[in-house]
């Protein structure tokens, strides 16, 4: 009896002695029950923390489009550039217009190059669409031709081309279509290939031919190029006066015009 009592002692005190620990540790992890800061700091603080959220985001999103929108609107800019046509005036002092002709000189086969600085014209390139664009009348001096020999140079003047008479002064191209590109668009450092066809006009006769023409992109405000074809003189009612020298001339001419032109932007 005295045995089962001291058992039932020893339970309750080691039921009492959980019971105080369990409790302890409520009571010293639960805290004193007062508040950090009232509900109208705490509302504040959540305010201010996401504002901060707000504000971070909002300047990333300004940062990526700072980066992004500049970018696309020069890029648009880019593009909207390389479709407005870009007008190159041809430089005479580094340009030349030229003919060649074969003939029999004294009995030997003579390469004839007839040659002018004294050309100009207005080249509106598109560089962004090349097939846009077009070429203004281009004008060479017949009369200031020259070759290597000067009796042929007054012969051009006052027998062949008359170009000492004024309104036969110029020979006159005016473009009409430019076609067969080689490429589709045009950079710095490029070169493209093309037709040029229009009318040609030598000593008041006018004849539809087309010169096969190429043209680089040297910088921004430069390109160069040349534009050739192959032409019969006669054609164009002219004649090779007949001279003790000069025992045969080709029936063929090859014309040629050598450019630099540069864009006033």
């Amino acid at each position: 009896m005295a045995n089962g009592r001291i058992a039932l002692l020893l339970i309750v005190a080691l039921l009492m002695g959980a019971a105080g620990g369990i409790f302890g540790y409520i009571y010293i992890t639960g805290g004193s029950g007062e508040p950090s800061m009232s509900v109208e700091e705490a509302l504040a603080t959540r305010q201010a923390d996401e504002a901060l959220v707000r504000e971070a985001v909002g300047t990333a999103v300004a940062q990526a489009a700072n980066e992004i929108i500049p970018a696309a609107l020069g890029a648009a800019m880019q593009a909207e550039r390389a479709r407005q046509p870009i007008t190159f005036n041809i430089v005479p002092a580094e340009s030349q217009a030229s003919f060649t002709v074969e003939e029999d000189l004294r009995g030997v086969r003579t390469t004839v190059v007839g040659l002018t600085s004294d050309v100009g014209g207005a080249i509106n390139v598109v560089l962004g669409d090349p097939a846009a664009s077009s070429i203004g009348d281009i004008l060479i001096s017949a009369r200031t031709l020259r070759t290597d020999n000067d009796m042929r140079n007054r012969a051009l003047r006052s027998r062949i081309l008359f170009s000492a008479q004024d309104e036969n002064e110029f020979i006159v191209f005016e473009p009409r279509e430019l076609s067969n590109f080689s490429a589709d668009s045009i950079a710095v450092g490029e070169t493209i290939r093309f037709d040029i066809s229009g009318d040609l006009t030598v000593r008041g006769a006018t004849q539809t031919l087309t010169f096969a023409a190429q043209v680089t992109l040297d910088h921004e405000d430069q390109i160069s190029g040349s534009a050739a074809t192959t032409v019969l003189y006669a054609d164009f009612g002219l004649s090779i006066p007949d001279v003790p020298s000069v025992s045969w001339v080709a029936d063929e001419v090859e014309l040629r015009l050598d450019f630099v032109a540069r864009s006033g932007r």
